[in-house]
């Protein structure tokens, strides 16, 4: 997960009705939850960078555009794919302790297409 302490001092330095909004936002009450739930059931909560985790392509490293609405674009390899589900894979791969081409070198080593991993990731 991203460290959220201190977000909301990050976030207070926009338009008056903004601020409003945003100091009513209890940032980490969702994440503090699912800290607790996982540390009952046992699992590992780890907190990692999420500095360009959706703008760093996560099967070739290179940088990624705003292609339309809520997609990205790698300049590099011509992926296509939602900011959100780009971020998330970078995290887990973060998390997990791969390094940043953990996911073309596995499509590599296993012979796999482009369109099969992401298949399976959408």
């Amino acid at each position: 997960m991203e460290r959220l302490k201190g977000i909301k001092h990050r976030v207070l330095n926009c338009s008056r009705r903004q601020n409003r909004k945003f100091s009513k936002w209890n940032a980490g009450t969702l994440q503090s939850m699912l800290e607790y739930k996982l540390k009952w059931l046992g699992l590992p909560v780890k907190y990692v960078d999420a500095k360009n985790t959706s703008k760093t392509c996560p099967l070739c490293s290179g940088y990624m555009v705003a292609y339309g609405g809520r997609l990205m674009k790698c300049e590099k390899c011509s992926l296509i794919m939602d900011r959100d589900i780009v971020a998330v894979l970078n995290l887990q791969m973060r998390g997990a302790g791969f390094p940043q081409r953990a996911l073309n070198e596995l499509i590599e080593r296993e012979e796999l297409s482009r369109g099969e991993i992401l298949c399976i990731t959408t």
